[in-house]
């Protein structure tokens, strides 16, 4: 991924909720059936930070823990969803369409992709797709 922003902020659709990013590590399309559920498209795409990276700056984030150990944040005015947050994980993820400026990350990949729709076959088609979670991830 090409080097990001130092800061990027964002926020939902209401604007309730804002929050803030320093030092994306990477940014993807996940396909797998919850965040099409959370978030009602096809495939997500999320950008991952360190936990410390990840700042609410106005608002709380209503929570969701949609499995074990898994809490998905969002704005419980609007519904936008926000962030998923894996205890088990150094990192959060962060929706990038609710980014200020949702191109300043490009995603490098795809995850997940055992559970895509066929409408999502030409999303991001030249880069690498994953079945399951990525290789160094697992």
């Amino acid at each position: 991924m090409a080097e990001s922003p130092a800061l990027l902020d964002g926020g939902c659709l209401c604007g309730r909720l804002r929050y803030r990013l320093r030092g994306v590590k990477s940014a993807y399309w996940c396909h797998c059936t919850m965040c099409r559920r959370a978030s009602g498209s096809a495939a997500l795409p999320w950008a991952s930070v360190a936990r410390p990276d990840f700042e609410i700056t106005a608002g709380t984030p209503s929570v969701y823990e949609s499995s074990p150990g898994v809490r998905r944040l969002f704005c419980g005015s609007c519904g936008s969803p926000i962030a998923f947050d894996m205890a088990r994980e150094e990192d959060v993820d962060v929706t990038l369409g609710t980014l200020d400026v949702p191109d300043a990350l490009i995603p490098t990949h795809h995850i997940w992709t055992q559970s895509a729709l066929d409408m999502s076959e030409g999303l991001g088609a030249t880069l690498p797709r994953h079945p399951a979670e990525r290789p160094d991830e697992t």
